[in-house]
């Protein structure tokens, strides 16, 4: 990764850092609130990386739901994943051995980067698309980490803290509406 390329990425991504930093606390503190040690927030946030899955799981985890309930509650909250991908199957065919990581990494904030930045010049593709992937991981990962850790030292009111997926999702739509109207009235 050039220092050309982190640069741009970490610029474009800072809004998802905030907003999975803010997120990311929220799910640990609900998952530790329901009783779950703090490292799980982390093993989720690595290997699932899904943050509506991730804080629907929790319940679900809690009413001892049977295996195969889960699962397809999560392929069905994820679903939207599928059309997503649409829109980048070109781009990903360039990304060589980094497509399947791309593809397991691409959430609506990534999805929505991927498709309204455009890649520095002096940037290879497939370099900055990842970049933008990994970090936005990070962020989810320290948010949810940091949030464990919080809720597992420190005793909390959660009293809307599930909330705030939903708060991020309704900002990151009206920006991206925004965008939209003002490229449009330069069209």
């Amino acid at each position: 990764m050039t220092r050309r390329c982190l640069k741009s990425a970490l610029r474009v991504t800072f809004p998802v850092f905030l907003g999975y930093m803010t997120c990311g606390i929220a799910f640990g503190l609900v998952l530790t609130n329901a009783g779950y040690p703090w490292w799980l927030a982390t093993l989720m946030s690595v290997f699932m990386f899904a943050g509506a899955a991730q804080f629907a799981a929790v319940p679900l985890f809690a009413a001892h739901t049977p295996l195969a309930v889960i699962l397809v509650t999560e392929a069905l909250l994820n679903i939207r994943h599928i059309v997503y991908g649409l829109p980048l199957i070109n781009q990903f065919k360039q990304c060589g051995r980094r497509k399947p990581y791309l593809i397991f990494a691409l959430t609506d904030e990534t999805f929505s980067l991927l498709t309204t930045v455009s890649v520095p010049e002096d940037v290879a593709l497939p370099e900055f698309y990842s970049t933008v992937a990994v970090l936005d991981h990070l962020y989810w990962i320290a948010g949810s980490t940091l949030g464990a850790i919080a809720g597992a030292l420190i005793p909390f009111d959660m009293t809307g803290v599930d909330f705030a997926l939903t708060a991020l999702f309704a900002v990151l739509t009206v920006d991206q509406f925004a965008k939209f109207l003002k490229k449009g009235a330069h069209e």
